[in-house]
């Protein structure tokens, strides 16, 4: 897709790499140039992120429901007749992408999960940047495309985690009902634990 085509409001997740770290930041898109795409300003405590090292780009199409990714060269702060705003400085074409593709890991949790205001215990089978997946205890009333309000504790701090999500298929665990969500805002600190737990995957199997 080209850079261009990027419809007005679509989310845009930047990535970066500060020390090997990953560090992510969200805004939404004003719209595509040639020169790169104009995003609402990106702050950075009480500055502004001024970045001219290559970095990784999201941008979750509001036009035709996809995620591209694009290469950014640099993400600097500028003055425009709108205000100021971001330019991502990238290339003139994204690739899209499978979300749950290269992504997924398995979580293990309990948790619960409401749908149309029934609230079932739940276990989260797995997640990834783009879904998840829970294990639902008992009879589902539910349909493709019905919203999932999900929520569990994950990690040694217990943080409790709400997600929300669009359900998107149903299959079978050993006899339970479970099902797999569509997540269009996935928590920042819940999309950098999934980056580096695949990044840690991917270390040990070269390794091997």
């Amino acid at each position: 897709m080209k850079i261009t085509e990027v419809m007005r409001g679509s989310e845009v997740v930047v990535e970066i790499k500060i020390q090997d770290t990953p560090v992510l930041f969200k805004t939404k898109v004003l719209f595509g140039t040639k020169e790169g795409l104009l995003v609402e300003p990106i702050m950075v405590g009480d500055g502004e992120l001024i970045w001219k090292r290559p970095g990784m780009v999201s941008v979750h199409n509001l036009r035709d429901d996809k995620t591209y990714v694009f290469y950014a060269e640099a993400i600097l702060p500028q003055d425009t007749q709108y205000g100021r705003v971001h330019i991502i400085q990238s290339g003139d074409h994204g690739k899209a992408k499978n979300q749950r593709m290269a992504t997924r890991i398995e979580v293990i949790h309990m948790g619960t999960c409401r749908i149309h205001n029934v609230e079932y215990k739940a276990i989260v089978y797995d997640i990834s940047m783009g879904g998840i997946a829970v294990i639902l205890d008992g009879n589902v009333g539910c349909r493709i495309g019905d919203m999932a309000y999900i929520r569990f504790m994950l990690g040694e701090s217990k943080h409790v985690y709400a997600i929300d999500g669009e359900v998107v298929r149903f299959f079978d665990v050993k006899g339970r009902v479970a099902i797999g969500c569509k997540v269009a805002h996935m928590p920042l600190d819940m999309m950098g634990m999934i980056r580096e737990t695949t990044e840690k995957k991917a270390t040990r199997l070269t390794e091997q």
